[in-house]
């Protein structure tokens, strides 16, 4: 595949497949399949899979197209075909409010994707071992960690918000998960 400039914004920002970062296109090529239509990208950083994704992130160093929280969307009920997050959602303090909100802007039957790192794999986040970085990008403090089965659990404990998990699977191989949810 060729790489794909956006043309809007910064110069750095890419679109899928990223020339330097093959772990994040085995993560996005586990969501490609899912995603159809128009799209949010929640917690973008400096890339989105497609250049037409509205990009949406509280950094504003990254420039986003929405300079905002992901738990506090500017956007009407039942917008978008798909929104995702790849290592965006243990980043939100209150994961059902979390997901109770992307799952509001979504469609009926429409997907919302995410890739989760795998804490199974991945250390957990020490506060005192961790608080250098953490100053340096504050955003990037993890209020949840999970392994694949300890999020299905936390799914099964919230399928009443409407919706059905249609697929999970590995993302990239000791690393992290992706799990593809349908609205009802």
């Amino acid at each position: 595949m060729t790489k794909k400039k956006i043309e809007t914004k910064s110069p750095e920002i890419y679109c899928y497949p990223d020339p330097i970062d093959e772990m994040w296109n085995q993560e996005v090529e586990s969501l490609l399949p899912w995603l159809f239509g128009k799209g949010v990208d929640i917690g973008c950083g400096k890339r989105s899979i497609f250049k037409d994704d509205l990009r949406v992130d509280i950094d504003s160093k990254v420039e986003p197209d929405y300079l905002g929280s992901g738990d506090k969307l500017p956007f009407p009920d039942n917008k978008w075909d798909y929104l995702y997050g790849i290592h965006s959602f243990e980043h939100f303090s209150d994961p059902v409010k979390l997901l109770k909100e992307w799952l509001r802007v979504v469609k009926k039957d429409g997907i919302v994707a995410l890739v989760h790192p795998d804490v199974q794999y991945t250390k957990k986040q020490n506060p005192e071992h961790d608080n250098e970085g953490l100053k340096e990008n504050p955003y990037n403090k993890h209020f949840h960690e999970h392994t694949q089965k300890s999020f299905l659990t936390f799914l099964e404990k919230n399928k009443n918000l409407g919706f059905e998990v249609l697929d999970t699977g590995v993302a990239t191989k000791n690393w992290s998960f992706y799990v593809i949810l349908k609205k009802k």
